[in-house]
């Protein structure tokens, strides 16, 4: 469950990086095309949309630590409970020591 919630959210960031880079790539070109713009310029211009992309994830993952915080109590919460009804529920009773086991050690979503 927590590698589905950190994937969800790390596919929900990186969807948003690959559509960031595909529209500056489009505006470039088009930026190139309607000024005419000399070999030098459209290195500039790349080179100020690398920049735009490099501090664009900084603040993505600046952001996402402290969402990650935020959310940790509740997704430690939902964790708490699902482990509950799934080992009250469903795991045999002579199994639920063993499922205990199991369930200790967890890491809810990774450090980046």
């Amino acid at each position: 469950m927590a590698w589905f919630l950190a994937g969800l959210a790390a596919g929900y960031l990186i969807s948003s990086r690959q559509a960031e880079p595909a529209a500056w790539m489009a505006d470039a070109e088009h930026l190139q095309e309607t000024f005419q713009l000399s070999a030098k310029r459209r290195y500039v211009l790349n080179q100020v949309l690398d920049h735009h992309d490099r501090e664009l994830q900084e603040i993505e993952r600046r952001h996402f630590a402290q969402t990650r915080e935020a959310m940790e109590p509740e997704i430690r919460a939902l964790f708490s409970r699902t482990d509950a009804t799934i080992r009250d529920t469903i795991i045999p009773p002579a199994q639920r020591e063993r499922f205990d086991e199991l369930r200790r050690p967890r890491v809810l979503i990774p450090e980046r």
